[in-house]
């Protein structure tokens, strides 16, 4: 398995990832905006060029097996605290293809986005995990939060 930071080429990729994880959770078709590609292409130029948006993608020769991606939190409040108190990063997408699930995979790249979360001085790291995501979350350490939704 070969692990790289994702480029604008890999684009296709990150966009037929992140429509899966979706897919995945059993989201209807007449869900999606008939515009969904151009919305995640745009959110990826966007983040790439406004909040250190990284992604990184693990290849089985020319297979994409999975592929996950970060950037800044953009936090719904005031930014009150210091950066270095409350600079946090935030993994909007993890998506591995089932032939290749309980490999590592998941493991590998989520330890690549660690590493550029702390790099760019992340101090700490949001998430919102499947229930299948929950296990390798919790053993690279993160904690479940308090958090409310009321749906209407």
């Amino acid at each position: 398995m070969q692990y790289r930071k994702a480029t604008p080429e890999d684009d296709d990729v990150l966009v037929r990832h992140y429509l899966a994880i979706w897919e995945s959770y059993g989201t209807p078709a007449d869900h999606f905006r008939a515009d969904a590609e151009a919305v995640i292409r745009q959110f990826l130029e966007e983040g790439r060029r406004d909040r250190a948006l990284a992604s990184f993608i693990a290849f089985d020769g020319e297979i994409a097996a999975g592929s996950a991606s970060c950037q800044l939190h953009q936090i719904p409040y005031p930014a009150a605290l210091k950066s270095e108190h409350l600079l946090q990063g935030y993994v909007w997408s993890l998506f591995i293809d089932p032939a290749y699930r309980r490999q590592g995979v998941s493991k590998k790249l989520m330890f690549m986005i660690l590493d550029h979360l702390r790099d760019i001085g992340c101090t700490g790291i949001v998430l919102h995990s499947s229930e299948a995501g929950e296990a390798l979350y919790r053993s690279l350490g993160f904690e479940i939060a308090r958090e409310m939704r009321l749906k209407f």
